[in-house]
């Protein structure tokens, strides 16, 4: 009977453990937009300093069925996508991901716009990783990990709730 007692007991942690995770998922819905750009060592702005004034970046996350889809405003056009979370530690609020195709309209911009764009997509295209401090801080890119070089902080997107 006590064996029977115990294993209910595994898996009613079980439950609640995959209940918690699901839940700090959620916390990653909604409206978000760029703040800045950490590239390994330093902070950039979203488009950097030569784009000068620009329409915000913005990333708006939704699921359903536990698939993630996004859209938003880039620096020249609108996007959309979509990404899966591989793994999600509701302790470090952070996990992988694997982000699908990225779609937009085709509008022209200045030069320096459109290489903002374009380096948004290339960062957003090849996370790895996502993480969610504060609750009003998302952070998707490459995060550092213990095999990287010292020096390597990693390269990942700075987004703030809007």
């Amino acid at each position: 009977m006590s064996k029977i007692l115990f294993l209910f007991g595994l898996l009613f942690l079980t439950q609640t453990c995959d209940n918690v995770t699901a839940n700090k998922l959620n916390d990653i819905e909604g409206e978000w937009v760029l703040q800045k750009v950490f590239l390994s060592d330093a902070y950039d702005s979203p488009c950097g300093w030569e784009a000068g004034d620009h329409e915000s970046i913005t990333l708006n996350i939704s699921s359903e069925g536990g698939k993630f889809s996004f859209n938003g405003n880039s620096a020249v056009n609108s996007y959309f996508g979509s990404f899966e979370v591989l793994s999600f530690d509701s302790e470090s609020n952070n996990g992988t991901l694997k982000v699908g195709p990225i779609g937009s309209t085709k509008k022209a911009g200045s030069e320096p716009l459109m290489n903002c764009e374009s380096r948004y997509f290339s960062y957003l295209e090849t996370a790895g990783d996502i993480g969610l401090f504060e609750e009003n801080e998302l952070r998707i890119g490459n995060f550092k990990t213990p095999d990287s070089h010292p020096r390597d902080g990693g390269t990942y997107l700075i987004f703030e709730r809007k």
